[in-house]
């Protein structure tokens, strides 16, 4: 078989598993794909986090179409946050890439900093790793605002309880979100991890949203900042088009796979299995060398 055939296939396969992890788990593609792009294909941070930048872009569209057909996402909450994290992961993007596109491959500082931000994005990995696991056992919590929800939307009431959320929206919300999202921001700029994770539960907690606007809303921010981030990277040459949009391709057809595998497996198991996985894959990162 021809070498570029061959890693063309591995490519389709490892999108597809890692989509399947996504719809099994509901873990973030970017602290599964990392590793793969470092470990497995052996590209460069720098290059790998740009590629992940595209490769979670290209898989979020049709999901942010899916809410913007449902109404579930909340523009004006999303501005908040994307007010403070939109700045904040330009600045980050473009010093990355500007710092790493200067230098020659054969420079010690350019080697410098791919070890700097290879171990950077290993610790942040594994952080990621860790709070999957918290959320994995406080799931009776996350449940809880799914059920009530759900009980708001069968009464006919979930229009009026936006609009109740919606006006205790106070300054030091906003200020906070702003904050927030400008610290979120530049940890996904610089690692393309965090989009799900970190963004999720702050849109829990800062605003109450409900369960399906949370995902929704959340959803529109990683796309607005992976779009964003990924433009800066591809403008530097660090990111690889080709393994992004075919592991992208890979992906959608394994997500639909997942979602249906997780039907009929543990979910907590699969989550704590998968997450001890990257946990090791982190590891490997930060200690391999």
């Amino acid at each position: 078989m021809d070498l570029d055939v061959l890693n063309t296939v591995v490519q389709l396969v490892s999108g597809a598993l890692i989509g399947a992890c996504i719809g099994m788990t509901g873990i973030g593609g970017g602290v599964l794909l990392l590793p793969v792009l470092t470990l497995g294909f052996g590209l460069p941070p720098t290059v790998a986090v740009g590629t992940a930048h595209l490769y979670s872009c290209l898989c979020k569209l049709p999901a942010v179409f899916f809410h913007f057909r449902q109404g579930t996402i909340r523009f004006r909450t999303s501005a908040y946050f994307l007010a403070g994290a939109v700045p904040v992961s330009v600045a980050v993007a473009l010093w990355i890439t500007g710092y790493a596109g200067d230098m020659d491959p054969a420079d010690p500082a350019w080697r410098e900093l791919q070890t700097n931000l290879r171990q950077f994005i290993a610790a942040v990995v594994i952080l990621s790793g860790l709070l999957i696991l918290w959320h994995t056992f406080m799931r009776p919590v996350s449940r809880a605002v799914k059920d009530r929800a759900a009980q708001e939307s069968r009464a006919g009431r979930l229009g009026q309880a936006a609009r109740r959320i919606s006006a205790r929206i106070t300054s030091a919300k906003i200020v906070l979100a702003v904050a927030l999202g400008a610290f979120i921001g530049a940890l996904i700029a610089a690692t393309s991890v965090g989009s799900g994770i970190l963004i999720v539960p702050l849109m829990i907690i800062v605003y109450r949203l409900n369960a399906v606007d949370t995902v929704g809303s959340s959803i529109f921010i990683a796309l607005s900042l992976t779009f964003t981030s990924s433009i800066i990277y591809a403008g530097s040459s660090q990111l690889d088009l080709a393994i992004a949009v075919t592991m992208a391709a890979g992906s959608l057809a394994g997500v639909p796979l997942g979602v249906r595998m997780s039907r009929r497996l543990p979910e907590r198991y699969l989550q704590i299995t998968i997450t001890g996985l990257v946990l090791a894959a982190g590891g490997i990162m930060l200690f391999g060398g």
